[in-house]
C-alpha cells in the first residue's frame, strides 16, 4: 500500500472521530443546559443609570456616537456651531471675519456684539456713498418710479392699440399679400411661355432642333430678348404719349368752352350736395 493511501484513510478517520466528539459534546451541553436551575432573587432589583450631570461621560458617548470621520472643524460646521474655538489664521482676529461668525452663530460664537457697531469713519463713508450712489431724495425716487410705470402703462396701451388696428388690417393684407403671390407666379409663368416661344422662334429660324447650349442658339436668344426690350419700351412710351395727348386735348378743350367746364362744374356740386 502506497504512503498516500495510508494518509487519506488516518485523515478521514480522525476527522470522523472530531465531528462526532462535537457533536456528543455539545449534546451534553444542551442537556445540562436545560437541568440547570436559574436563580431570579439573585439579580439586582433596582437598575444603574448613569449620572445625568456627568459632563465626561456625555462627552464619551457622543464621540463614540460619532461614525463620520470628519475633522473636528467640519463637524462643528455640520452641526450649527462654530468651527473653531480660537484663532487658526491671521483672518480670524479680522473685524470682517469675527462680524460674519456673530452673524453666524449668534452669541455661541462667544464675540462681544459691540464691535459690530460701525467707527465714525465708517459712517461717513456710507454717508458719503449714499449721496453720490442715489443723489435723489425718498419721495423724488418715489415720484420717479411713478413716473416710470406711468410711461410704461402709455407705451402697452399705445401698443395694444396699434395692435388692434393691425388685426383690423390683417384680412387686407392677407388679400394683398395672396394678389402679390398670384401675380408673382403669373409674371412666373408668362416668363416661362415667353422663353419657350423664343426658343420655338430660334429653331424655326435654323430648321433643326439646336440645343440651348450651342453658341448660335444663345446669341440669337440674346438678340430676341434685346428685340422684345425694344418693343416693351416702344409700346410704353407711346402709351405715354397717348395720355399726354389726351390730357392736352382736354386741357384745350376747357380753355375753349369755360362756360361749359363751369356749369359742368355746377352740376357735379349739386349731384354732391343732393346725395
Amino acid at each position: 500500500m502506497r504512503l498516500s493511501q495510508i494518509y487519506n484513510i488516518v485523515h478521514r478517520n480522525v476527522g470522523f472521530q472530531s465531528v462526532y466528539a462535537r457533536r456528543l459534546f455539545a449534546s451534553t451541553n444542551t442537556a445540562e443546559s436545560k437541568d440547570e436551575v436559574v436563580d431570579i432573587t439573585s439579580a439586582d432589583e433596582k437598575p444603574i443609570f448613569s449620572e445625568p450631570d456627568n459632563e465626561e461621560y456625555h462627552a464619551e458617548i457622543a464621540r463614540k456616537r460619532n461614525k463620520s470621520r470628519l475633522s473636528p472643524e467640519h463637524r462643528n460646521i455640520l452641526m450649527g456651531e462654530r468651527p473653531y474655538d480660537g484663532p487658526k489664521e491671521w483672518y480670524h482676529n479680522t473685524v470682517k471675519y469675527k462680524k460674519r461668525m456673530l452673524g453666524r452663530y449668534g452669541l455661541k460664537a462667544d464675540e462681544p456684539a459691540g464691535f459690530v457697531w460701525p467707527t465714525l469713519e465708517e459712517i461717513k463713508d456710507a454717508q458719503e456713498y449714499e449721496r453720490v450712489a442715489f443723489p435723489l431724495s425718498l419721495q423724488e425716487r418715489w415720484d420717479k418710479l411713478e413716473d416710470a410705470r406711468r410711461q410704461k402703462a402709455e407705451f402697452i396701451k399705445k401698443r395694444e392699440a396699434e395692435i388692434l388696428v393691425k388685426l383690423a388690417k390683417m384680412d387686407q393684407w392677407t388679400a394683398e399679400l395672396n394678389a402679390k403671390m398670384e401675380k408673382k407666379k403669373a409674371d412666373m409663368e408668362a416668363a416661362r411661355l415667353r422663353k419657350e416661344r423664343l426658343v420655338a422662334e430660334i429653331r424655326r429660324h435654323f430648321g433643326f432642333n439646336i440645343s440651348p447650349h450651342d453658341n448660335r442658339f444663345k446669341e440669337m436668344l440674346e438678340q430676341k430678348e434685346k428685340e422684345e426690350k425694344k418693343k416693351k419700351k416702344e409700346a410704353k412710351k407711346k402709351a405715354k404719349l397717348d395720355r399726354l395727348t389726351l390730357m392736352v386735348h382736354a386741357k384745350v378743350k376747357s380753355e375753349a368752352n369755360p362756360e361749359e367746364t363751369a356749369a359742368g362744374g355746377k352740376d357735379q356740386d349739386s349731384k354732391k350736395s343732393t346725395e
